[in-house]
């Protein structure tokens, strides 16, 4: 599965997908040692990558046939830009993405509204995820546009501040 979780700044991305990372690794078979990120999650065990690593590694996962692995890109805009599509060795990273099916992989990345992603990373999206931070309520509003199925819903995700903000830092520079 390959979801986008798509949003302005500050409009919780970070927390959906952190959420996301801690509901596969409780309830989904994943062990922190299969999680790659290009963010400091503060589990131990993960594999917090930096922005060319990442590439990298997205590179491997699919010619050496990485499986049952979870990764999550912030920032995919900054990794995988669109306006960069000509660079070879983004296309060379993102070719066979959509073999996440066959080798068990879920690819989670964020995006900041108004910019885009490598076009072979967008077309591949199955899933989107479009969250409002509720700072006051001290919860996520998410609207999930499932492309597999066709549907639309809502979910609601509380208690952020003491269930998602302490497993990562928010304000390390990704680069």
């Amino acid at each position: 599965m390959i979801i986008e979780v798509k949003g302005w700044q500050s409009s919780g991305k970070g927390l959906v997908t952190v959420a996301c990372d801690l509901h596969h690794l409780r309830f989904d078979g994943y062990s922190p040692d299969e999680v790659y990120v290009n963010y400091k999650l503060l589990i131990p065990g993960v594999h917090c990558l930096k922005n060319q690593d990442m590439v990298q590694f997205c590179t491997d996962m699919v010619k050496k046939g990485y499986k049952h692995k979870l990764i999550n890109i912030t920032e995919a805009d900054r990794v995988f830009p669109a306006r960069y599509w000509q660079k070879i060795a983004q296309t060379e990273a993102l070719l066979g993405m959509w073999q996440d099916e066959k080798l068990f992989n879920i690819v989670y990345y964020d995006v900041h509204a108004g910019t885009g992603v490598d076009v072979n990373l967008r077309n591949v999206r199955q899933m989107a995820m479009l969250p409002k931070y509720d700072k006051f309520h001290d919860l996520v509003n998410i609207h999930v546009i499932n492309g597999l199925y066709g549907t639309e819903y809502d979910l609601v995700l509380p208690n952020v501040s003491k269930n998602i903000f302490p497993k990562y830092d928010r304000w390390e520079v990704i680069d």
